[in-house]
């Protein structure tokens, strides 16, 4: 070798990258001016041969290999911005072409590193992950993980023979995070990171940021670029921030968009494995049938096969889905339809998977340490919201489907889990807080500050959150020590319902409060009802497997349980399935279409939802009827609804108390023909009756099939009705009075009747008490008589 070039090579650091144990190979590989020279160096593992082809010179630099383990050198005259490539050969005689990697510094600034570090680096996807460009004129990609405390980091892939001696990757800034730009690295190439511990060992790993991800399991990162889209959205948008949550009618669609597929590919000659563009028209033909306003859709990430929420890549577009243009032209779709689109977000837990984010670096890292970072029963892997680098990334993501595919808001699963530090934990498997509660104090901040950026960039963004350990004020405002959840799932009402709903109804009797029971708290926070597919996951059909009867009886027991949602106060939510509502006979749909418009339409069902002031109950009490009855109320009289509802396995005539005089009309009846039911309905004007009822002036008589659910709204008289109304009422008071008059006298009549024949029996009874008497007396007379006569008689003798 060149005794100078053998002098001005750094032998310990060159014995660092043969043996890829750095974590700064830019400092000796690549071009680095000495003097009058640059001194080139390179390490590609195989190559018997490597020349260096500089742009603009006529003849190729033959590299000297230092150390047959595939390391070259070699000192060429210095030029300004001289661009070079090399020509290597490998040990078959195959020779190829490859742009120098280590030519092009780190693109990641101190600036990043220290956002990414603070956890307010909400843009960390366009930084961190795999990212196709062009650098110099060379095409290629730009590679970015964090790892710290780490020996080594190399990215893998097709490129390189999976071989993490090549392309080995800098640290910038000690900040853990490792920086490459891989020349002709090109999308659709399958790619992992090689990490080193500083322990020796190895672990691969896909891209926490990486927007696609293969193989069944999940294991390899896809390269991908955001395609170009034309969005024609800009007014629905604009719109959905004039969103007011405390008095809109929120109405959600759940939607798994795989059913869908699945319907698509049986019912049209399209492809054999439908994507969400193929099921656009679909999903919009569902939504306008059932008058959603609002969808929410199963997690659209990357996930385990058999669980949707396990989800394996927060970037990655689930491959079920279809590609990123498809799930663009799918939100696209529904936004023109006038309908947002929500999707599932796991910001809580992940699952123990080695090629995933479990101990990433060898350690605890996305990942709270030891068997805090652990979810019992579960096993899977809780968020380290301490990790500022987390919240980062946490927040990025959530981001990223907001701008890339403009989705309208997120669900959350149960964040109790993550919120109490006991959770599932029994004495001794927790560790209090600094103030010595339960209470994570970084997840419930890491949400505080989640909800603050959400709000800020759009207001109208949803935010739903199921929270099962009655953590207070999930839904109260940031200013006002709450967590700033637009919507928190009520799960007592949904598991209480369902299970009244189980019962038999010749024995529900006995469990009336699993009825009423949800009017105590329904106002502590903004609620949303929710029949989806935690608790229904067949939808309409596992609704019905769970209630009892024959199937005429189950059918209508699943018309009147969502048509009491929709009544029952709070936001909305339902899970049918698409063969129930996209089939030809079914006959559901129309009845929760109706149920839509009555919501949006009617004010009393959403104004004054978020208040008390919004319901009063009529009756509650009449738990052997199994019926309940209430008021829906508006911001005016005129606007109140009054709902009845009959949970009784027969039919059943009502006497309703009403507050108002005035004129009912019945606007929905779940027995209606139209919705499947027997059409026991009541039609026509219902005028109210001056006959107390349910301590009220004034009330109803109404008549309803079993299992069934009737709203009717109220239409005060008008000025002319109330005069004939009165002069009616005025009317039926003097016939009242004429009426009084007459069973007066006739009562007075019968009195004198009475009083005479009381007394013509007083003096009958005198008369024939004397004559009695005289009887008597006379009898007695004659006796004596005849005693004396006998006497006398016998004084003669």
């Amino acid at each position: 070798m060149n005794n100078k070039l053998y002098k001005l090579m750094n032998w310990p650091e060159i014995e660092e990258i043969i043996y890829s144990d750095g974590d700064d190979p830019h400092r000796i590989l690549g071009a680095h001016k000495m003097g009058n020279s640059y001194l080139i160096q390179t390490f590609l593992p195989g190559a018997q041969k490597v020349l260096i082809r500089i742009e603009g010179r006529a003849n190729d630099v033959e590299m000297e290999m230092a150390d047959d383990a595939g390391f070259f050198a070699a000192l060429v005259p210095y030029r300004e911005k001289m661009k070079y490539r090399y020509i290597a050969t490998d040990e078959n005689g195959v020779e190829y072409e490859s742009a120098d990697p280590y030519a092009f510094p780190p693109l990641i600034t101190r600036e990043d590193t220290i956002r990414f570090g603070n956890g307010t680096l909400y843009h960390a996807f366009e930084k961190l992950g795999a990212h196709p460009m062009t650098r110099d004129g060379v095409k290629g990609v730009e590679f970015a993980v964090w790892a710290p405390d780490v020996a080594r980091v190399s990215v893998i892939g097709e490129w390189n023979n999976w071989d993490g001696r090549f392309h080995q990757m800098q640290q910038v800034d000690r900040s853990g995070i490792f920086e490459i730009f891989v020349p002709y690295a090109k999308p659709g190439n399958a790619y992992q990171y090689e990490i080193k511990t500083k322990r020796g060992i190895l672990y691969k790993k896909t891209d926490p940021f990486a927007f696609r991800l293969k193989d069944v399991h999940g294991d390899v990162s896809i390269i991908t670029e955001d395609p170009e889209f034309a969005w024609t959205d800009d007014a629905f948008l604009a719109g959905r921030r004039k969103f007011k949550k405390n008095e809109a009618a929120v109405s959600i669609g759940e939607i798994y968009l795989e059913d869908f597929a699945a319907w698509h590919s049986q019912n049209s000659k399209g492809k054999e494995r439908a994507n969400c563009h193929d099921i656009a028209a679909d999903v919009i033909s569902y939504v306008k049938k059932c008058g959603y306003s609002t969808i929410v859709l199963l997690p659209v990430m990357e996930h385990h096969v058999a669980n949707p929420y396990e989800v394996t890549g927060y970037f990655a577009l689930s491959e079920t889905v279809g590609t990123a243009a498809d799930l663009k032209y799918f939100v696209n779709e529904l936004h023109a339809a006038g309908v947002r689109v929500l999707i599932d977000w796991a910001p809580v837990t992940f699952p123990a998977k080695d090629m995933g984010l479990a101990c990433y670096n060898g350690e605890a890292l996305y990942e709270y340490g030891g068997d805090k970072g652990i979810q019992p029963h579960t096993g899977y892997h809780i968020f380290d919201y301490g990790r500022k680098q987390v919240i980062s990334y946490l927040l990025s993501n959530a981001i990223y489907w907001v701008d890339t595919f403009h989705v309208d808001g997120f669900r959350f699963p149960d964040i109790a889990k993550v919120i109490y530090l006991d959770y599932d934990r029994g004495p001794g498997g927790w560790t209090p807080n600094v103030y010595g509660g339960n209470e994570n104090l970084e997840a419930l901040e890491f949400f505080r500050q989640f909800s603050e950026i959400m709000h800020k960039r759009d207001a109208g963004i949803l935010t739903i959150v199921r929270e099962t350990a009655c953590y207070p004020q999930v839904t109260a405002e940031l200013e006002e020590g709450g967590l700033g959840f637009a919507f928190k799932v009520n799960n007592g009402w949904s598991e209480d319902f369902l299970r009244y709903l189980e019962h038999d109804p010749i024995r529900r009797s006995g469990a009336h409060n699993e009825l009423t029971f949800s009017l105590l708290y329904c106002y502590t926070e903004r609620f949303l009802l929710a029949l989806g597919s935690d608790l229904l996951p067949g939808g309409v059909r596992s609704l019905m497997d769970r209630l009892p009867g024959d199937e005429e009886a189950r059918e209508a027991g699943v018309r009147q349980a969502i048509a009491y949602m929709y009544t029952h106060p709070g936001g909305k939510l339902l899970y049918a399935g698409a063969e129930e509502i996209l089939g030809r006979d079914s006959r559901l749909p129309v009845m929760i279409e109706t149920l839509e418009k009555i919501y949006e339409k009617e004010p009393a069902l959403h104004v004054l939802d978020r208040s008390e002031d919004g319901f009063e109950w009529i009756n509650c009490m009449s738990r052997d009827e199994c019926m309940l009855s209430f008021l829906r109320k508006g911001k005016k009289a005129s606007e109140n609804l009054v709902v009845v509802a009959n949970f009784a396995g027969v039919e059943q005539e009502f006497i309703v108390g009403v507050p108002n005089d005035g004129k009912y009309r019945e606007i929905f009846n779940s027995d209606d023909k139209k919705f499947g039911g027997s059409g026991t309905v009541n039609r026509g004007t219902i005028e109210a009756h001056r006959r107390a009822e349910d301590g009220r002036l004034y009330s109803i008589n109404l008549k309803l099939a079993p299992l069934s659910l009737a709203i009717y709204n109220y239409t005060p008289y008008t000025e002319q009705e109330k005069k004939i109304r009165a002069i009616k009422e005025q009317d039926e008071i003097k016939k009242e009075e004429e009426r009084a008059e007459k069973l007066a006298q006739l009562k007075r009549r019968k009195e004198k009747e009475q009083e005479k024949l009381l007394e013509d029996l007083k003096l009958r009874y005198e008369k024939e008490l004397a004559a009695q008497e005289k009887a008597i007396e006379e009898k007695y007379a004659k006796i004596e008589e005849e005693r004396v006569k006998k006497i006398l008689n016998s004084k003669k003798k």
